[in-house]
């Protein structure tokens, strides 16, 4: 079978499409009615290194093989660090306060697929022998479902923050400061789109664990090409979207997503021990600020 990136994520790419209304299902009339009306937007994918852009001009929203392909393999490593973190956790001694799980994660892979997920920002190439394809038609309730589960929600964000750029208008040939604060409204677009009508049950920690994957997709981009003149750095585009998360002391969904930034940007320290996941996420924000200066 061919390994290349277009072949592979072809087939994901023919669901992309109904993400931003499936992630949101109670504003899908209003995504309908109110954002696409009945203009022909076109979402499109095409070659080239890992990259999602708007076309504002021609309501057209492009994907690479190479950003889908980046953005599932960090979604098959955030899917399977959650899991097993949270079940360690579960199972652990009460007297225990850091959580091993660097066992798992070799024996999955897990550091080779972000070390592909991150190549890719710099250049497309072949999906590595060694690692896992991905499979549109697994059953939702397996293992490769629940990636495909999270690599959709995750996408969705990332084309929420791009339909953004379309439906409000946003310009391409400006200076770099004001696309930086346009870059910023498309988070906030995407974000709240997410987040805002979702409740307080098991739908917002999903959401809110899903909105993290994306994020961190965002300090992957960073970690491998560096900042960019015309778009903020990654900590404060992760800073402006945690200010809309509103979630408990105790929420899964932060102690996922510590579970998740700690084990990807900072898997050699030991946090301290804390009460609550809300204090853990907290911590981990700090770090993040000190990994990724601005």
């Amino acid at each position: 079978m061919d390994r290349d990136t277009h072949t592979l994520m072809e087939p994901l790419f023919k669901y992309a499409n109904r993400t931003p209304f499936n992630i949101a299902p109670e504003r899908g009339q209003a995504l309908a009615d109110e954002i696409f009306k009945t203009a022909r937007w076109k979402l499109t994918a095409m070659d080239g290194k890992a990259n999602f852009h708007a076309y504002p001009q021609e309501a057209k929203v492009s994907a690479t093989h190479a950003g889908l392909a980046s953005l599932w393999c960090l979604s098959f490593v955030a899917y399977h660090l959650t899991d097993i973190a949270s079940r360690r956790q579960r199972s652990a001694d009460r007297s225990e306060q850091h959580i091993d799980i660097g066992e798992s994660c070799a024996l999955l892979r897990l550091g080779e697929y972000l070390a592909y997920a991150r190549s890719l920002f710099r250049g497309d190439r072949e999906w590595p022998e060694p690692l896992q394809l991905p499979d549109v038609n697994a059953p939702f309730d397996s293992e490769a479902g629940r990636v495909n589960n999270v690599f959709f929600g995750a996408l969705a964000w990332v084309l929420l923050h791009e339909i953004g750029h379309v439906h409000l208008k946003h310009e391409q040939f400006i200076p770099a400061d004001q696309r930086v604060r346009q870059e910023f409204v498309a988070d906030d677009f995407a974000t709240r789109w997410i987040l805002d009508r979702s409740g307080q049950g098991l739908q917002r920690e999903f959401r809110i664990l899903i909105v993290c994957v994306a994020l961190a997709w965002l300090f992957l981009n960073e970690e491998a090409i560096g900042k960019g003149a015309d778009h903020p750095p990654a900590f404060l585009r992760f800073q402006e979207a945690v200010a809309h998360f509103d979630m408990g002391e105790r929420s899964p969904a932060l102690e996922n997503a510590s579970y998740l930034f700690m084990a990807i940007f900072d898997s050699e320290t030991e946090p301290p021990a804390f009460d609550t996941p809300l204090q853990v996420f907290e911590w981990v924000k700090d770090r993040l600020d000190k990994l990724f200066p601005r």
